[in-house]
């Protein structure tokens, strides 16, 4: 049975509440700024849950990395260790079935979001947290990609938290 956007949340709410990290329920201020996202969760310090208007069939799951200044003039595409992590971290990232995407502020390089989805018609608790366990595994593997290509890469990231480092049950 096809479930709505309203149960997709409901059951997505209680998925999260089992791991016993913070979250905010975003959807109100979030609806303020756009017309595109039914609702969304702001989880631990960097994981966004989503639902999108356009796709009432999957629920999507993003870590979004933030680099500090130090750490981004580091990433161009001049610089050969840079395109060398490039070509691992799409590497873990095709292998590992999630998505990638550099995020740009002007013409540098602030960061990076892994995401994935779970479909609307397997979203059981099982499949929510295999999905968010395999987005937040392949972050912790491009920070140390990332790390090991740059000897001068910050080791102060913001995939160390509680949302990632902790099991999602419990």
């Amino acid at each position: 049975m096809t479930k709505t956007s309203q149960e997709m949340k409901e059951l997505v709410e209680e998925f999260i509440k089992v791991t016993n990290i913070n979250y905010e329920d975003q959807t109100e201020k979030i609806k303020e700024k756009s017309k595109i996202i039914d609702w969304q969760f702001h989880v631990g310090s960097n994981v966004i849950i989503s639902k999108n208007a356009n796709r009432s069939d999957r629920v999507h799951v993003n870590v979004n990395m933030r680099f500090p200044p130090q750490d981004a003039k580091l990433l161009v595409m001049k610089n050969q260790s840079f395109s060398k992590a490039i070509m691992e971290i799409s590497e873990i990232c095709t292998i590992c079935n999630v998505g990638h995407q550099w995020i740009k502020d002007g013409e540098n390089i602030a960061g990076l979001a892994i995401f994935s989805h779970v479909d609307e018609q397997i979203l059981d608790r099982v499949s929510f947290h295999n999905t968010w366990d395999n987005v937040a595994r392949v972050s912790g593997h491009v920070q140390k990609i990332l790390r090991s290509n740059f000897s001068e890469f910050s080791t102060q990231n913001n995939t160390t938290d509680a949302t990632i480092d902790k099991s999602m049950y419990g």
